[in-house]
């Protein structure tokens, strides 16, 4: 019987000054990429759940992103659409803050299962899934595809904070 695959999100956070972007957007790195496309500058807010920091000691991020404009894990796409609200759960693997491996959950029922045996009193159909709102920003994104496989994002958020990303989609077999 094949093993099931999932997709993990392998990841590494850098820090950016905004004022090199147009060298990243030149493409005038050491070295350079062979490829890089723009996936343009998207919004989205994110609300972070949590009871009295059960979820994040387990390494466990619950949160739910609205975006008009159809943004999801790693997929950047400027096709218009009605505002989405999409709960995800991210699981870390294995890494620390800078460098890391998440499984990113979308499935209702799977979140469900992985939130429950810490929080019995989840439902994603309460308000804040029954749970307390951590955190909630807006996050502005600029996207690219480097060498056709690597997602590079830098993020701003309304607060001030600036993280880039280098994230690499990959499957693993459960």
């Amino acid at each position: 019987m094949a093993a099931a695959k999932r997709l993990l999100e392998v990841e590494s956070k850098v820090l950016f000054n905004p004022s090199l972007v147009p060298t990243l957007l030149a493409n005038r790195g050491t070295p350079p990429f062979k490829r890089l496309e723009s996936l343009g500058t998207h919004k989205f807010t994110d609300t972070y759940f949590d009871s009295q920091d059960t979820l994040s000691r387990n390494g466990i991020w619950l949160r739910q992103r609205t975006s008009p404009n159809n943004i999801n894990n790693n997929n950047i796409s400027s096709a218009a659409a009605a505002p989405a609200a999409i709960l995800e759960a991210k699981v870390r693997i294995s890494g620390d803050f800078a460098r890391s491996t998440f499984d990113e959950i979308t499935d209702p029922h799977t979140i469900a299962d992985l939130i429950r045996p810490h929080l019995p009193h989840f439902s994603a159909k309460k308000q804040h899934c029954g749970l307390e709102v951590l955190a909630e920003f807006t996050t502005t994104r600029q996207g690219f595809r480097a060498d056709g496989k690597f997602a590079v994002v830098l993020d701003r958020t309304d607060f001030g904070h600036a993280v880039g990303e280098v994230e690499l989609m990959a499957e693993d077999e459960a």
